[in-house]
This record gives C-alpha cells, structure tokens and sequence, in this order.
C-alpha cells in the first residue's frame, strides 16, 4: 500500500478548523442573503460584473464544476493514489445525494425563470428549472475538500484549492445559472460530502482490492470515452471537455496495464 494512501494518523486542530470552517462561513453567508432579502441584487451584480472576462473564460470555469470533468482531472492518480479516487466517488455519492435530493423537492425556478432579459446575461444553455442548490458549486468544493483532507498538508493545499473551487462557483452566477444562495449552498454542501468521502475511504479499505482497482480504472475508460460526446451546455470549453476526456481515458488504460503487468507478476513461476 503507498505510503500517501494508508489511514492517516490522527490530527490536530486543524483539520476539524478545516471541516467546519467553510460550511460555517458559506451558510453564514447564506443566511445574510436571505434575511437581507440580498439574493436578486447581489446576482445581477455579480453577473454583470462577470461580463468583464470572457466568455471563454467562465465557460471553461463552469465545465470543470461537472462531475466527469473533475473526476478526469484525477485521473492519473488512481495508478498511485487509489484511495484518493475511492473518496473521490464516495464523495460524489454523498454529494450526489445532497442535491439531487433537494433539487427536485424544490424545484425552484432559476434566475432567466425569474429576470428580465436585460438584467441577466446567459452564457451556454438557458436553464430555468432546479436551481436550488447548484451542482456545479458543490462538485468544485466537493472534490477540493477530498484533495485537501487526503494530503499530509491541508492547510496549505487549501489555501490553493479553495480558490479555484470559488471561481467555479462564481461562474454559475457569471452564465447565468443559479443564484447566489444555490451557490453558497451547494458549495457547503459540497464541501462537507468531500470531507466525508476521504473519511470514509480512510476506514472503509475496499479500493485495496485488485477487483475494486480494475473496476475504477475500467469506469475511468468508459466514462472518459463518453464524455467526448456529451453536451456540457458550453460549446466555448468544448476544447477543454475533449482534452479531459483524453485524459481520464488514458489514465484509465494505464491503470488496467499496471493492474495486469501486477498479476503477470504474481503468476509467473
């Protein structure tokens, strides 16, 4: 078992500072919205704020907040790290949950449902439907928080990562998408299904198995292969959709060669 991927030992301070913090901060935001009665305004601020970089731009942004697209970009480390690709699937489980069990209970109309045509700027597909909370955001704080509590430093990781998890977030606003308090939501949501996914995979030690490795690596492969062809919604990143799709089939292809050159191994006389 690699080093980087056997239970960590137990920690300080830090890492349940790191846990909470964010939710707390996110939903704290959330609240102010609400009882500010701040959501429309601060949406079409932000999203007419946004229009000053390009499309381009917010586009590729928003691609990487779909699941594939961020289970490719981890892609290459299932040969070295599976336990890091094992919390990265819990994690979209539990994320998985999280909004997909909100957001057809809600059904809560989206802002070009609500605004007129000139205080909103859409960008890719005009969505309408199932706002609350938003997919995207809490893909981006998902897999940022399984990355930041699967290394041995977190603390400076997260100062990374948290970051780009918020420029994710923010370009559903920027396209259009979701309103701020989806954001905030899915994004503290997000954040404490990541941290629950890399706990789990720390007691739950299935991806040691050789069956559950080739079985992520063969994942890999398809879902690599079929997101070539799927319509994120945003054609400026389809440049960016292919060359992740590359990339997750690849690593795919790599994993299984290892697995199967490791059992050559073991057989051989």
């Amino acid at each position: 078992m690699p080093e980087s991927d056997a239970p960590a030992a137990p920690t300080t301070l830090l890492r349940p500072l790191l846990i909470w913090l964010p939710p707390a901060i996110l939903l704290g935001a959330a609240v102010w919205l609400l009882m500010a009665g701040a959501n429309v305004p601060v949406f079409v601020a932000l999203n007419a704020a946004a229009q000053s970089l390009p499309e381009h731009f917010w586009s590729w942004a928003t691609a990487l907040g779909t699941g594939a697209c961020a289970y490719a970009l981890i892609a290459p480390t299932l040969s070295k790290h599976p336990r890091l690709m094992a919390a990265a699937l819990l994690t979209g489980a539990f994320g998985g949950i999280f909004t997909h069990t909100i957001k057809p209970l809600l059904n809560a109309a989206r802002p070009a449902a609500v605004l007129a045509a000139d205080q909103i700027h859409v960008i890719g597909d005009t969505l309408t439907r199932n706002s609350f909370p938003s997919g995207h955001a809490m893909t981006a704080f998902a897999f940022a928080a399984t990355l930041v509590f699967f290394s041995q430093r977190p603390g400076r990781l997260a100062l990374v990562l948290l970051p780009v998890a918020i420029v994710v977030a923010l370009s559903r606003i920027a396209v259009g998408a979701h309103w701020p308090l989806d954001v905030l939501v899915g994004a503290a949501g997000g954040w404490l299904s990541g941290a629950a996914g890399e706990a789990v995979s720390r007691r739950w030690l299935i991806w040691q198995r050789p069956a559950m490795l080739a079985v992520m690596a063969i994942a890999l492969v398809i879902m690599g292969a079929s997101l070539a062809f799927t319509n994120l919604g945003y054609p400026q990143a389809d440049l960016l959709k292919w060359a992740l799709s590359a990339l997750a089939f690849v690593s795919g292809l790599v994993a299984l060669r290892q697995q199967w050159a490791h059992r050559a191994q073991k057989v051989a006389p």
